[in-house]
């Protein structure tokens, strides 16, 4: 497999990421189009805004049980990144810090 290659997704790859994605929009809208009719109060708000982190640290709560050196200096920084961007920045931050960790090491 050349270089280029390995930048880009295989099927089952590409999959399981749209997969990912769709679950963590599904739970960011179900609340919302299911108490679409009635009044929101704040708790249920806050709620309803904390499901969609709780999925994404259910995606990325068993890299942190790795012994892979490279792995545990990316999921630090992610870390870092986090505290000063948003969530956004964050995952292009973390996924480039990955990468060019593991190019170079």
């Amino acid at each position: 497999m050349n270089d280029l290659q390995a930048l880009f997704p295989n099927g089952f790859q590409l999959l399981a990421i749209l997969l990912m994605a769709g679950t963590t929009y599904f739970t960011r809208i179900a609340g919302y189009l299911i108490l679409r009719k009635g009044k929101i109060s704040a708790r249920i708000n806050a709620v309803l805004e904390a499901a969609p982190c709780c999925v994404m640290i259910s995606i990325v709560a068993p890299f942190f049980m790795t012994d892979d050196p490279i792995t545990l200096i990316s999921l630090l920084l992610t870390v870092v990144y986090s505290i000063r961007f948003n969530f956004a920045l964050t995952v292009i931050f973390s996924v480039l810090t990955q990468c060019l960790l593991l190019h170079f090491f």
